[in-house]
């Protein structure tokens, strides 16, 4: 398992990229794509230091997207995401561990269809687990 990257809501994507790209030296890895499951439509910016920190920038579609309302409140860093070798696996292993595990694995289109989930670890933290790429 390793991080992936940190996710935080925004509420106009062009306006984050570039304050991450002219105020970290961040660059943009895409163009942003909107993901119809979770009603949003994503970038990710990127600044290599030895290894890669990755931010995915996430902005509300429609009012009843799962993050309009965290936007309304303020939005900000929203979760952390893993990405793990066996999607399944990391789920037993999590929800043995006191996670609430919300729903089944779906394709996320921000991570080229690559399975997601997500769940609420037992210190409250919202996180998202990515699978790794098959190669």
């Amino acid at each position: 398992m390793r991080l992936h990257h940190i996710g935080k809501v925004v509420s106009n994507l062009e306006e984050a990229v570039e304050y991450y790209k002219s105020t970290f030296g961040f660059s943009k890895l895409d163009e942003p794509v909107i993901d119809p499951i979770q009603k949003v439509e994503v970038c990710f910016v990127e600044m290599g230091l030895g290894r890669d920190l990755t931010i995915e920038l996430i902005k509300p579609v429609s009012e009843d997207s799962p993050v309009s309302k965290f936007l309304s409140q303020g939005g900000g860093l929203h979760h952390l995401c893993f990405e793990v070798d066996d999607i399944h696996e990391a789920i037993k292993t999590l929800r043995a561990k006191g996670s609430l595990i919300f729903g089944e694995p779906v394709p996320g289109k921000g991570h080229k269809d690559q399975l997601t989930v997500w769940l609420y670890t037992s210190e409250k933290e919202l996180v998202e687990l990515v699978e790794k790429e098959k190669k």
